[in-house]
């Protein structure tokens, strides 16, 4: 524990006044305190962790929005780490139906609003701005994050890496190239397609929700993605540059599907040119969230 923190009384439960919210500590991420927490969201008690650095002033906030339905890897606790070095409170969540929290996997549905839910429970605790707020996710936490942001009007910035904005084009590459899931709970949330479950799709069509959209959007992609095409990037900025909506779009040819978040923790498996291009991609992140977020 530095002097600094001691002084700043820091390392208290960030969340021992807000009601109905639990919270244990998790020790630390590359020097960053990290806690637990449970908390409500729909009537369900979800979890997510906070990493909370110690500040002298008070940290705008990033919520941290994680890929696939496995809950938080390793990975993603290390990249959530990272962010929070660069000055930045983050919040993970985990979602309904992962990492032990309750309610069933929904796919960019209940997992919305468990987002959402967090953020006036974040706004209160000590060493959080909670009116400076970044949406960045990851593949499924990017398409939660554009839904997310298009619910809530505060929203500073958002930054999507691989995410579906298209559902229908996805949907139509997935059928084309044999790779469409007949697991359970793909069976469960699309069934046999948009004629099958018309709302499954309209829903999570974060094109849709372009209007609705107040904050800047910074699109990262990796163009050797073959779970999440680049074309879904590219739709998702000319589509954003017709409503005359903010946005830039970075494309790093070398990188794959969630290079973002994995690509700096593969031993063998990624090429000097991919390392490079993601390291060129976080510091794209960082540079719009300090333009948005601390400017």
């Amino acid at each position: 524990m530095s002097i600094l923190c001691l002084a700043l009384d820091l390392y208290r439960p960030a969340a021992a006044q807000i009601p109905g919210v639990a919270e244990e500590s998790a020790g630390q991420i590359g020097g960053v305190p990290v806690s637990v927490w449970t908390y409500p969201s729909d009537g369900l008690k979800v979890k997510g962790l906070l990493f909370l650095p110690c500040a002298k002033d008070k940290l705008p906030l990033i919520l941290f929005n994680h890929d696939g339905v496995s809950g938080i890897s390793v990975e993603h606790m290390r990249a959530s780490a990272r962010l929070a070095q660069a000055g930045y409170a983050v919040f993970t969540p985990s979602y309904r139906g992962e990492d032990g929290s309750e309610g069933d996997i929904e796919v960019a549905a209940g997992e919305v609003r468990d987002v959402l839910n967090a953020l006036p429970l974040l706004a209160q605790v000590p060493g959080v701005d909670g009116r400076k707020v970044a949406m960045v996710g990851v593949s499924h936490g990017a398409l939660i994050s554009v839904l997310a942001a298009a619910r809530q009007s505060e929203v500073d910035a958002v930054v999507t890496a691989d995410g579906v904005m298209d559902i229908y084009a996805w949907w139509r590459h997935l059928q084309q190239n044999g790779i469409s899931g007949r697991d359970e709970l793909t069976r469960r949330i699309y069934g046999d397609g948009p004629e099958d479950k018309p709302l499954a799709f309209s829903t999570r069509h974060a094109l849709a929700q372009i209007p609705n959209l107040k904050a800047p959007v910074l699109i990262l992609q990796g163009g050797r993605d073959d779970i999440v095409p680049a074309q879904q990037a590219i739709t998702f900025k000319a589509k954003l540059d017709r409503a005359r909506h903010p946005a830039k779009l970075k494309i790093y040819p070398r990188c794959r599907h969630g290079f973002l978040v994995y690509t700096p923790h593969l031993k063998n498996g990624a090429a000097p040119a991919e390392r490079i291009e993601t390291e060129k991609a976080w510091q794209d992140l960082l540079g719009f969230l300090e333009k948005h977020l601390k400017s």
